[in-house]
């Protein structure tokens, strides 16, 4: 068999990447640091990218190697939801693969040969025309006649891309990288951290935050609820005669907070009341939806504890589908069928569906089990975090509903600051004409496997009253677009009662039947025509928004005139802004300004590219004063 095989191609390729409206700006601008790190002299050959699920990681994967790899590039994926998800993406038989659907290339155009590597089942002449190799790690054993490092040269490849690469410490990884130990390397997460909080080994290129993904409407909003019981009681040692608080038992010290936590997690009470709340979530969110198939995700500690929390919810008429690892892989795809077609409208999962996995109709994220580390919870909460592109204000807001008892507000507060800062991001759109003008995984929980095994639990006795705590802090346009459509809602359903003689739930279905019919919410993408409006976008979308959240400045206060900042060259600031927040995103305009020497309507491209380059500094600087102001150093 002839294969046509081009060892320049992502060298001769031209691909159109800058100024394409199909691609998002964060791939864009992740691109251009990747492609500027390695035309440079760069002095560690790992690099890193953080982006944040649902922004474009695989998009970014398939534009990485153009300019870059001057041979082959490899692929390598922890896990095979991923590998086929990026493999599906690159696909020359898939008319919607990322290069014709964002219009990178042309359809007709020559695609890079992709190939999977399957081991031995790989024919050595495949292997040898192939310009991408795409693999799960552990077809790179060493201890495998058939491992990848047995098959080829060391300068075989000259691209390594590493995707959700918190795992690429392992062993298996870095024998790979010190095996190809002449190849660049970009390394890929929305997790920068490993299970043990250790950062990742790499120079940090790029990293697009959260908050910058909700503003932008990559990523849904979030709120967290917590089920919060009137009264909770346990017992200890199977002896019913004798309960305790929960206050009572940590403070005599007869158990510790992990016993609680796995004692509330495997009791079926506790868990029938998420379950309860969460079909109360979903429930909520098709009676104002358009037609969108939401449907809940669920975690559990163990199979056996997956099995009886799908028995609760199909208790209460919810389909619901239970997937874990062990699996075969025919009943596993019968089930992702089953989801993306909306034939369960529940998905209970065991360490399952953590990375990789894409349905952006998982919109409440039910919590049957403790975490104790961050990596796990941040991979759980990413599987809701998927923008709905024909969904209204509601359907993209994800609810996370777990128990008071489960601790997890000290994991929750990650994301309480991200959806701060996209506010700030969305206050600071306020001020545009002003500041546009020149002025001189392997977490276990702490939990058995099984229910069955010998970590002891209490038996847990809850009273009927509860609280539902939805964090007030969660402020954002989204939710609160979503309250005053509710609030509209509920007064047409009023009108209607009254007007008309209906009941309530006739005239409830009837006032969502019209809104339905009425919605439209396109989705605003932004994309940046030239490196302006970058510069723009760092400092009122990441800087400010920043600054406003580590050191808790009242965003509409003027406290800052009296600050450092604003007391020399710059002085008069302070009296064109109307409030603290405008006055930092003119700072960094004014100085930037002063430095160049010019007024912003006549950089170059060397003045802009000289902008950037003051940015790190000048932060810094500004870091310095604020921190001293407010007494944080």
């Amino acid at each position: 068999m002839a294969f046509t095989y081009d060892p320049n191609y992502f060298i001769s390729s031209i691909p159109n990447i800058y100024g394409n409206d199909e691609i998002r700006l964060p791939q864009i601008e992740a691109y251009k640091k990747i492609k500027d790190y390695f035309d440079s002299e760069y002095k560690n050959r790992n690099s890193l990218v953080v982006l944040p699920t649902g922004v474009g990681k695989t998009g970014v994967i398939a534009l990485s190697p153009f300019g870059i790899c001057k041979k082959r590039t490899l692929i390598i994926t922890p896990g095979t939801t991923i590998r086929d998800g990026i493999l599906k993406n690159m696909s020359q038989e898939n008319p919607n693969n990322f290069w014709y659907k964002r219009k990178v290339f042309s359809y007709g155009f020559p695609l890079p040969n992709v190939i999977e590597y399957e081991g031995k089942n790989t024919p050595e002449e495949v292997l040898q025309v192939s310009n991408i190799v795409v693999l799960n790690v552990h077809k790179l054993q060493e201890r495998l006649d058939s491992s990848l490092t047995n098959k080829v040269d060391p300068d075989f490849f000259d691209f390594i891309i590493i995707d959700e690469a918190h795992h690429s410490t392992a062993e298996t990884w870095v024998n790979c990288l010190e095996y190809f130990k002449n190849a660049k390397v970009l390394k890929l997460t929305g997790t920068p951290f490993r299970t043990d909080g250790v950062k990742i080994a790499g120079e940090l290129i790029y990293k697009y935050p959260l908050s910058r993904a909700m503003h932008n409407n990559y990523v849904k909003s979030l709120q967290n609820i917590k089920y919060v019981p009137g009264d909770l009681k346990l017992t200890i040692d199977n002896d019913s005669s004798k309960e305790y608080s929960v206050d009572e038992i940590l403070n005599l010290g007869l158990r510790d907070q992990d016993w609680i936590t796995r004692s509330v997690a495997y009791s079926q009470e506790c868990s029938e009341k998420i379950v309860d709340a969460s079909i109360e979530a979903l429930n909520e969110k098709l009676a104002t939806s358009n037609d969108i198939p939401h449907k809940i995700i669920a975690i559990a500690c163990s199979i056996t504890h997956a099995q009886q929390i799908a028995s609760l919810y199909e208790n209460k008429g919810i389909k619901t589908a239970v997937i874990y690892s062990g699996l075969p892989s025919e009943t596993k795809d019968e089930i992702f069928k089953s989801i993306d077609n909306h034939r369960v409208q529940a998905v209970v999962n065991v360490a399952m569906l953590g990375e990789g996995y894409d349905h952006e109709y998982l919109s409440v994220a039910a919590i049957f089990r403790p975490f104790r580390s961050e990596l796990p919870y941040v991979q759980f909460i990413g599987r809701v975090l998927r923008f709905i592109h024909e969904g209204n204000e509601n359907d993209n807001i994800a609810k996370i509903i777990s128990h008071e008892h489960l601790y997890l507000d000290k994991l929750w507060e990650k994301y309480k600051k991200e959806i701060n800062e996209s506010e700030v991001i969305k206050n600071l759109k306020e001020y545009d004409e002003i500041l546009d003008t020149d002025f001189g995984d392997d977490d276990d929980a702490g939990l058995p496997k099984d229910p069955t095994s010998t970590l002891e639990v209490g038996k847990v006795i809850e009273s009927n009253s509860h609280t539902l705590y939805v964090d007030s802090y969660l402020d954002t346009e989204l939710i609160r677009r979503s309250k005053k459509a509710d609030d509209e809602l509920n007064e047409k359903i009023k009108l209607l009662v009254e007007q008309f003689n209906l009941t309530e739930d006739q005239a409830r279905a009837f006032a969502a039947q019209a809104q339905n019919a009425n919605q439209n919410l396109n989705r605003p993408d932004l994309i940046v025509k030239n490196k302006k409006k970058d510069l723009d976008l760092v400092i009122r979308e990441e800087l400010v928004p920043n600054l406003i959240v580590k050191y808790e400045i009242d965003q509409r206060g003027t406290d800052l005139r009296n600050c450092a900042l604003f007391t020399g060259k710059l002085w008069y600031l302070k009296n064109k802004a109307k409030d603290n927040i405008a006055m930092l995103a003119m700072y960094y305009n004014a100085y930037l300004r002063n430095e160049i020497g010019l007024p912003r309507a006549k950089w170059q491209d060397d003045d802009i590219n000289r902008a950037f380059d003051l940015l790190p500094n000048l932060n810094n600087f500004v870091e310095g004063v604020l921190s001293t102001y407010y007494n944080k150093q």
